[in-house]
């Protein structure tokens, strides 16, 4: 057979307890708690800060509580990324600059290259 194969993954899913946890969102949702992360209502200015900073004494030097942190040309970013069998997703947070990177993907391995695609178009407008 050439091409793509495809199969329902549909069992391959972790409902509950699983290391993914079987968590279900759209883009609206995560820019819906991107704004209520950046408002302070979820949690304090100063626990964001602490959300958001490496931890190289605790061997973490790109990762912070929950978030991955990133350098950009238009400053710092804060995100997260995961992908199981047909499903993927890539959320970031340009936090200098103000946007926002929510791309969820029904392949797997679909969401990285829009996302990265987005990136350097963002990095183009600093």
């Amino acid at each position: 057979m050439t091409g793509p194969r495809y199969r329902n993954n549909v069992f391959q899913h972790v409902l509950h307890s699983g290391p993914a946890r079987g968590g279900y969102t759209t883009v609206e949702d995560l820019l819906a708690f991107d704004v209520a992360l950046r408002s302070g209502k979820l949690v304090s200015k100063a626990m964001l800060e602490k959300m958001w900073r490496e931890y190289p004494e605790k061997s973490s030097p790109t990762y912070g509580y929950g978030f991955g942190i990133f350098e950009t040309p238009v400053g710092r970013a804060a995100g997260h990324s995961g992908a199981f069998a047909g499903i993927s997703a890539d959320f970031r947070m340009y936090l200098d600059a103000g946007y926002t990177i929510a791309v969820l993907s029904n392949y797997g391995g679909g969401a990285q290259p829009v996302s990265q695609k987005i990136q350097k178009l963002v990095g183009r407008k600093g």
